[in-house]
């Protein structure tokens, strides 16, 4: 065989050789496109749920904080209710009355406020702790220094968090005079 037949033998073998690698390569790359445009659509979607999701989650804190508002202001309508009577009867000018009224909506304040677990707390007594209490001034007295002699403002606190501090009035404990005799 010539020279010539065998180099185009050869031609032919690498163009049908190299058609079929492009159109293999062709084929791949259409195959590439399709996955990324099928990973593109379900990133779009996973962030529309997302989005969703959100929307969904602030809108039931929402609702949850709402009617958290509602309960509680629900619970302190009847006291306001009690204090409207005790206020309405003009005709009463017993202070006994009146006195026994005001206990009867304080006991009320205290059973609804113990049942959202708020308590006050005691300090009369107590060693000063800035955790607890908050002074607002401070006396000479027979008591030790740093113990309170007097709250002016129960504390309050929610389980174990202070919701308020009390307010406190602290021993500077006591004032020694020295005299000297000669």
């Amino acid at each position: 065989m010539s020279k010539k037949i065998k180099s185009e033998k050869k031609k032919k073998k690498v163009s049908s050789s190299s058609s079929s690698k492009i159109k293999k390569l062709n084929s791949e790359i259409d195959l590439l496109k399709d996955g990324l445009s099928k990973s593109d659509e379900k990133y779009i979607r996973l962030i529309a749920e997302f989005d969703n999701f959100k929307k969904r989650n602030n809108k039931t804190l929402i609702d949850s904080h709402q009617n958290s508002i509602e309960k509680i202001v629900g619970s302190f309508l009847p006291i306001i209710d009690d204090i409207h009577r005790i206020l309405n009867d003009k005709d009463n000018n017993d202070s006994k009355i009146i006195i026994d009224g005001i206990f009867m909506v304080e006991t009320k304040i205290k059973k609804i406020l113990s049942s959202y677990e708020v308590e006050s707390f005691e300090s009369k007594g107590e060693v000063f702790n800035p955790d607890f209490h908050e002074a607002i001034m401070s006396q000479n007295s027979k008591e030790k220094e740093n113990i309170i002699i007097e709250e002016f403002e129960k504390g309050y606190k929610i389980n174990d968090k202070i919701i308020r501090h009390s307010k406190v009035i602290v021993s500077k404990g006591k004032k020694w005079k020295i005299t000297m005799k000669f």
